[in-house]
């Protein structure tokens, strides 16, 4: 029997072997693929855009955020004249702190669950005319030029696709002498601080390269720290008077 007779007799089987082979490879590519929109999924759901009944009361409560919250506090120093602006706030937790000393507040999120919990939670002072919520991103802010005199945002920028965008909204919506302070998470955090599925999902950069985002946009008075652990950065930064 020749080569040519043998391949021929036998390759149905061959073949057969070979569909199976294809098979199973575009099943495991589709188990891959639904296990990445899952992931996706649940990642957004719980953080970079959170939204459902826990969320919502997760984010209203924000135990876990109570000692960023304390540190950005500490930074921003607000005053009763303040007109602060919060850049993804979340189930509204932050604001309450702001608002039992600033004159007026407003914030934004992406998530409209978030907008709805934040509406609640701080539902005296929107109606009585001292806070407005409204959805919007740190890309493009919904506000006017130099409408506030403080800028804080606090554990969304390392969510932030184009940060360049961002700083500069931050300098456009703040008046001559107004204040930044942002709080995020240091490049290369450690897998006990932030699991390794979430971590790739996040931008986060060294003090060098947030530093430069914020003077690049016109900021003077650029000071990165580190709130008690090297993982986490605080920016502050002020507009040129």
């Amino acid at each position: 029997m020749s080569r040519s007779d043998h391949e021929f007799r036998t390759g149905p089987r061959g073949r057969r072997t070979t569909v199976c082979a294809v098979v199973g490879l575009v099943a495991a590519g589709a188990v891959v693929g639904v296990r990445r929109r899952l992931t996706e999924s649940l990642v957004d759901r719980a953080f970079r855009k959170p939204r459902g009944g826990f969320a919502r009361r997760w984010y209203r409560r924000a135990e876990a955020h109570q000692a960023i919250f304390l540190e950005v506090l500490d930074a921003a120093r607000f005053r009763p004249d303040d007109q602060v602006l919060e850049v993804g706030c979340g189930g509204g937790a932050f604001l309450r702190h702001a608002l039992e000393t600033v004159a007026g507040a407003a914030a934004i999120d992406h998530s409209p669950d978030m907008v709805v919990a934040a509406e609640k939670a701080n539902q005296r002072a929107v109606e009585h005319g001292r806070c407005r919520i409204v959805r919007g991103s740190a890309e493009s802010l919904p506000f006017g030029s130099a409408e506030f005199t403080a800028v804080v945002s606090m554990n969304m920028f390392f969510f932030v696709a184009d940060p360049v965008a961002a700083f500069a909204e931050f300098h456009r919506v703040l008046q001559p002498s107004g204040r930044l302070v942002l709080h995020t998470v240091s490049a290369d955090p450690p897998p006990s601080l932030v699991p390794a599925v979430l971590a790739r999902r996040m931008h986060c950069y060294s003090d060098e390269t947030i530093g430069a985002f914020a003077a690049d946009a016109g900021f003077a008075e650029v000071a990165v720290e580190h709130p008690g652990s090297p993982h986490y950065q605080i920016v502050t930064a002020t507009r040129r008077g």
